[in-house]
């Protein structure tokens, strides 16, 4: 991690020379310090992790990966430990509050990504510490339970579980309960999503505002983005489909709407929605189109594709300035989401 970190902050010239002949695709070329990530993926390509039995190693490996990432961001936020009962047990939740921020104030309810399977709250510690720095709010990192041990939809009841607790407890959290917004990445987007269809439903508190950054949307995967961006764009086809096979061992699931979203007929009671996609992302398309049915059911929608990054630029803020970059955007768009709210 500490390499890919200087690796990336090379001067653009060394960076150039690193990361080979450029690549075009759909009309579209990724960032330098993408391309030099795409080069570097080709000699560590996925290995299902439960082919070896080695999932809790993998998981270990990533958590320390993700904090060695984030451990710069964001020092002056305070952290704390809190923890609410779910439907299969004891929650953690972890929340960051900015240095001077009076209660109650915005708060944030963050679903880390990973697939379903990967990924917890400090994974992510670094894109939460930027989060509640750069949009001044009060972020709640949840970690709900993962697959396989806990296939779907015990990710979704987790998530609107933590979701009812932080609104129904805002005070504990120094929350403002009507500026309370939800937001994730990649899977986590899915389940930031799935709490608002919750709320459309009129099963919880609707949010103030929803952000969702690569999110999947779709557990079809039949979309043009997943063909185009099949093999060597960090996020391969067959590791999406190892994450699905772990989380929604039942091909009936796919379309359930805890699952995908996308085929949820409750649309038009949704929150005002931020939507982040890749250019070079197998899920930028399912992205894009929920984007548009959102759009069309007339919820107030800000879409932004970031041309040149690969999916989960979340977990990279430490390391690429890209991939900061993308993410303080996501903090302004929340920031005045919320403000506006």
């Amino acid at each position: 991690m500490l390499g890919l970190r200087f690796l990336l902050r090379l001067p653009e010239p060394l960076l150039r020379l690193v990361a080979g002949r450029p690549v075009e695709v759909d009309g579209l070329r990724p960032a330098i310090t993408a391309q030099v990530l795409m080069r570097v993926a080709k000699y560590a390509p996925f290995d299902a992790p439960h082919q070896n039995g080695e999932l809790t190693r993998a998981r270990r490996e990533l958590n320390l990966a993700g904090m060695l990432a984030g451990g710069r961001i964001g020092r002056s936020v305070v952290t704390t430990d809190h923890s609410c009962r779910g439907p299969g047990g004891i929650l953690r939740l972890r929340l960051y509050t900015p240095p001077g921020l009076a209660a109650p104030s915005p708060a944030l309810v963050f679903f880390h990504g990973g697939g379903f399977v990967l990924g917890s709250i400090e994974t992510h510690e670094g894109a939460c510490r930027l989060l509640a720095e750069e949009a001044g709010v009060r972020v709640v990192s949840v970690g709900y339970r993962l697959a396989p041990e806990h296939p779907f939809p015990a990710a979704a009841e987790d998530a609107i579980s933590a979701y009812r607790h932080v609104h129904g407890h805002a005070a504990e959290f120094g929350a403002d309960p009507g500026r309370l917004a939800v937001g994730g990445d990649s899977s986590g987007a899915n389940l930031a999503a799935v709490v608002a269809h919750a709320s459309a439903r009129g099963e919880v508190p609707r949010p103030a505002f929803s952000m969702l950054l690569t999110p999947a949307t779709d557990a079809l995967g039949q979309s043009r983005s997943h063909h185009l961006f099949a093999r060597g764009f960090r996020l391969d086809h067959d590791e999406w489909a190892w994450y699905r096979s772990q989380y929604t061992p039942n091909a009936a699931d796919y379309t359930d709407p805890r699952a995908s979203v996308r085929y949820d007929e409750h649309v038009s009671g949704l929150p005002p929605t931020y939507i982040a996609t890749c250019g070079f992302d197998l899920l930028r398309d399912e992205g894009e189109d929920y984007a548009r049915r959102l759009a069309e059911a007339g919820v107030p929608v800000v879409h932004r594709r970031h041309d040149g990054q690969l999916h989960g630029f979340t977990n990279r803020v430490g390391i690429d300035p890209d991939a900061r970059a993308a993410l303080l955007y996501a903090a302004g768009v929340l920031k005045a989401g919320l403000a506006l709210g």
